[in-house]
């Protein structure tokens, strides 16, 4: 994700009123690394403080504010013509854009969802988790994490509590818990955004290796047949697999085909860089040579 893709856009301020981001500058109630988080943040037009110095860490977010945030730390893309859907609404609040956007990325909200009223942090989750979902699939180690108050929320949002805490994108604090059903303060959503914004950068940085990145070997069978065996290198997860496609010949050459495997979708991988590999066999009379198959 490039920076310079954030747009300087409507800024979260309690009052819901949509204000340019400005310069950045420390805000003197917030320390360490979350004033870090929101001087970055704030650069990019994501957030902004009540005042010149203060940002409220603590103070709460409404489900609007929530939207607003999640959409422009992700860069979604909004697929509306928005002079167009500007004119079929009709009425404009501050977060249409962000309503607009996030409807375009598939994304629902949860049950009796209000944009004027404070947002629950297993509500902010269950958005969050789905917009990283319209950014791309990521596959995750399956691994099941406990938090003490699970049951204290709704099951229908546990599953994007445990997805964020396998992304390391959240977690618990020293007592084992969540508080799903606490409201959701301005700090952690800035926190939240923020390292979702870097999970989705560094996945991306990760992805399917390029076909420069696959080699093949010739290992004799017999004085008739040989075995090639094809090898993807370096993949993220074992998902990266690579296929023979067909094998055409020529003269003296067999000219063999592959294709490079993405991950299933919703399947978990150990996450390890690993050599994925194939092999076909062709006659020994043969030269071999290989090519990525191409749509």
């Amino acid at each position: 994700m490039k920076n310079g893709k954030f747009k300087a856009a409507a800024a979260l301020l309690l009052s819901g009123s949509m204000l340019l981001a400005s310069s950045a500058s420390a805000f003197s109630d917030v320390q360490g690394q979350d004033a870090k988080i929101t001087e970055s943040l704030q650069t990019q037009g994501i957030i902004q403080g009540l005042t010149k110095d203060k940002f409220a860490p603590h103070s709460k977010l409404t489900g609007a504010q929530a939207v607003q945030m999640i959409v422009q730390a992700l860069d979604l893309e909004n697929n509306l013509d928005y002079a167009a859907s500007k004119k079929a609404n009709g009425n404009k609040f501050w977060y249409t854009r962000a309503l607009e956007i996030a409807e375009a990325n598939g994304i629902e909200f949860p049950k009796g969802f209000k944009w004027n009223s404070e947002i629950t942090k297993e509500e902010f989750a269950y958005i969050l988790d789905q917009a990283i979902s319209a950014t791309g699939d990521y596959p995750m180690i399956k691994m099941y994490i406990d938090f003490k108050d699970a049951d204290d929320g709704n099951v229908l949002y546990s599953g994007s509590i445990q997805r964020l805490l396998l992304m390391k994108i959240t977690e618990l604090d020293e007592k084992g818990k969540f508080y799903p059903t606490a409201a959701m303060t301005r700090i952690e959503a800035a926190r939240m955004v923020y390292n979702a914004a870097q999970f989705v950068e560094e996945a991306k940085e990760n992805e399917a290796p390029s076909k420069e990145e696959v080699t093949f070997n010739v290992e004799k069978v017999n004085n008739q047949i040989n075995k090639v065996v094809l090898t993807r290198h370096e993949a993220g997860n074992p998902g990266y697999g690579i296929s023979v496609a067909k094998i055409e010949f020529m003269k003296s050459k067999a000219i063999i085909y592959y294709e490079l495997l993405s991950p299933e979708r919703n399947k978990f991988y150990p996450q390890v860089i690993t050599d994925t590999k194939t092999e076909t066999y062709v006659s020994s009379k043969y030269s071999v040579e290989i090519k990525e198959l191409k749509d």
